[in-house]
């Protein structure tokens, strides 16, 4: 989840012009935001990964990589007319958020992806309903922890956000065990 964390910090520092999300934060990655002003969202997606986790030499590094571009697009393509340049704090956040879950549930379904698609007895579209239900959740759970935190006063720190990571996986084990029987 190291890797993770750092993902999602890199992301809020590149969005946020260099403001740090996490107290233990190391240097912000370099990508001046300005520099994204006029392309499409894919593409301004893939730059803030490419920043972000340079470094491509791992199914990790990959994955962390792909949750920066998921977590970053989808975030612009809700909010189609928002500036890249100047986006507001909640927009900044929810990419932090999204970042650390969708990082977070590529790494469950590493370990838990073949189960669930066997329990699902060859029915392509309920393994598929069952993946997204479970994507759904953990993005609520992160948001809904990022939020308790943030109430209390409180930074998110790698260690933090590690916290949340097993609250959340504990809990989607807890309430899905069944898809995977």
């Amino acid at each position: 989840m190291s890797k993770s964390s750092s993902a999602a910090g890199g992301v809020y520092n590149i969005l946020s012009g260099g403001a740090p999300a996490e107290a233990d934060a190391g240097d912000a990655p370099s990508l001046d935001v300005r520099t994204l002003a006029g392309l499409p969202h894919s593409e301004i997606a893939e730059r803030i990964a490419d920043a972000v986790n340079p470094s491509d030499v791992s199914l990790d590094d990959a994955g962390v990589r792909e949750a920066v571009a998921e977590a970053v697009s989808s975030v612009l393509s809700e909010n189609e007319t928002v500036d890249i340049t100047n986006l507001p704090s909640e927009l900044i956040e929810e990419c932090y958020v999204r970042t650390l879950s969708v990082s977070a549930f590529n790494i469950i379904i590493a370990d838990i992806g073949a189960s669930l698609q066997r329990a699902a007895h060859g029915n392509a579209g309920l393994a598929n309903d069952r993946l997204k239900e479970i994507s759904d959740f953990m993005r609520e759970a992160y948001r809904a922890q990022y939020t308790k935190f943030k109430d209390r006063g409180g930074q998110v720190s790698r260690r933090t956000a590690k916290s949340i990571a097993q609250s959340v996986t504990s809990q989607v084990m807890d309430i899905f065990e069944s898809y995977l029987e």
